[in-house]
């Protein structure tokens, strides 16, 4: 059943994102995770999101988790299928990112 009271945690991956790049590592949670994703930027915005789990704390070599492709006009956000796999680190790697002050913010849902 689900517990309406207990809020939902969440932990930013990456905020602020304006080029293909890939991120730092972030220490991994366990349970249930629902990876989310979010261009915003004036006029037709894209960027892909691909969200890695590694057993160490080298932002390389993981194991892809989700990849999740954003595009649109202004905004455009998503959410990839729930995962329970459980890895130490997560990180994130931007491609395609474009648009006027095209910004990508991703998070993880616990």
């Amino acid at each position: 059943m689900l517990d309406i009271a207990r809020p939902t945690d969440s932990v930013v991956l990456v905020a602020g994102v304006t080029t293909n790049t890939t991120s730092p590592t972030v220490r991994g949670r366990v349970g249930y995770k629902t990876f989310w994703a979010e261009v915003v930027g004036t006029g037709a915005v894209t960027a892909t999101v691909a969200i890695y789990g590694c057993r160490t704390i080298q932002n390389a070599n993981g194991v892809l988790v989700a990849t999740i492709t954003l595009s649109d006009t202004t905004r455009d956000q998503d959410a990839a299928t729930t995962s329970t796999a459980v890895y130490p680190y997560y990180y994130v790697t931007t491609t395609n990112v474009t648009g006027t002050d095209a910004t990508v913010r991703v998070e993880v849902f616990l």
